[in-house]
């Protein structure tokens, strides 16, 4: 059975967490102590100004511009609006925040600002225990969204996790908003934490705080899981090269096949080359999962185009096309893959969630 850690470490330069599945590194979230993320926190912003055919532009008291998503009545230029931080500012584009205020769980988004209690059209359950689910946040203020990953948690868990989600919604209204971005293992458990870790090794005195303080107030079952564990925690799991392999626009996968991956301010492009001796349709249902894992890892959002390598055989697009949708499947962020055009092109798209991966400090 593959082990599955959770790896997180803390230096000078700041907080790094990672999920490693038998040797290999599935996911990673990383804090520069020199750029703190301002992602997922909830503050006021001043209205601007108002550009026609674009947006609401707000400004933080810092000075930094962002976009107000659209939706809802249009504020006006001097008003004071409490906004959740949605989006890191990415080349010439402004950041971005909401109104709408969310707060994810493992198993549970909170939403302050609204009311009552749904399920994840991803979540099947029967009956009964959508009723056990509800029952939960019964009587709770807000809003709750219980996530395709509920089931997979343990009731005291579950509890735990609703108690503190509902006293953070409580500074997210007013003149005292104030909400933390959450730090980078927070990051990594929400999204990857459903399914448990078997360890959770942390490296330094911030690592393990931050490990702890979720634990107690998300996840209890998991603290006894945590290890104190020597400096070097990533580089003993060869994590450095990596990481530092993900600015590199060229990946190789099993089957000395290779992809190329092209960021662009409108959308990513990614080719898919084979190896020397590997037929396209090896080749592509090869690339097809290692395509799902460098978009997790790359954090990788918004409009992403895939040239396959043209396979003259539909049921060999069918093949392909289903390995990707199975590959992307269990990621936290939601997908929508379109039909292969005739030229072997896949267009899909990808949730941005969270902040973008730094990798230089």
């Amino acid at each position: 059975m593959k082990e599955r850690l959770f790896l997180v470490e803390s230096t000078q330069d700041g907080l790094r967490a990672a999920l490693v599945e038998d040797r290999w590194l599935q996911a990673i979230e990383i804090d520069r102590a020199a750029r703190p993320t301002r992602v997922g926190s909830v503050t006021i912003a001043t209205v601007v100004r108002a550009v026609h055919g674009i947006g609401t532009f707000l400004k933080l008291n810092d000075g930094a511009e962002l976009l107000l998503d659209r939706g809802g009545p249009a504020p006006k230029a001097g008003d004071e609006i409490v906004v959740q931080i949605t989006r890191a500012a990415r080349g010439n584009k402004a950041g971005g925040a909401s109104r709408s205020v969310s707060l994810p769980g493992r198993g549970v988004i909170h939403l302050p600002n609204d009311s009552g209690a749904k399920l994840s059209k991803r979540l099947d359950t029967a009956s009964a225990k959508r009723a056990t689910l509800e029952a939960l946040v019964a009587g709770k203020p807000g809003g709750w969204i219980f996530r395709r990953t509920a089931t997979l948690i343990g009731v005291a868990d579950l509890t735990a996790e609703i108690a503190t989600l509902a006293a953070e919604g409580q500074g997210a209204g007013g003149q005292g908003s104030g909400i933390a971005a959450p730090n980078a293992f927070r990051r990594l458990a929400i999204d990857y934490g459903a399914k448990a870790p078997d360890r959770i090794l942390a490296a330094g005195l911030a690592a393990q705080r931050a490990a702890e303080r979720w634990c107690r107030a998300f996840a209890p079952s998991l603290e006894e899981r945590i290890e104190s564990v020597p400096a070097g925690l990533f580089d003993l799991h060869d994590l450095d090269d990596a990481i530092a392999a993900l600015v590199e626009p060229r990946v190789a996968f099993p089957g000395g096949g290779s992809l190329v991956i092209e960021p662009t301010e409108a959308l990513t492009a990614i080719d898919v080359n084979a190896g020397p001796e590997a037929n396209a349709l090896s080749a592509n249902l090869a690339a097809a999962a290692e395509i799902a894992r460098q978009l997790r890892l790359r954090h990788i959002g918004g409009i992403i185009v895939i040239d396959f390598i043209s396979m003259g055989r539909e049921r060999d697009q069918d093949q392909v096309m289903a390995a990707l949708k199975a590959a992307v499947a269990d990621d936290p962020s939601q997908t929508y893959i379109i039909p292969m055009s005739p030229l072997g092109l896949v267009e899909m798209t990808r949730e941005r969630r969270g902040p973008g991966l730094e990798i230089s400090a």
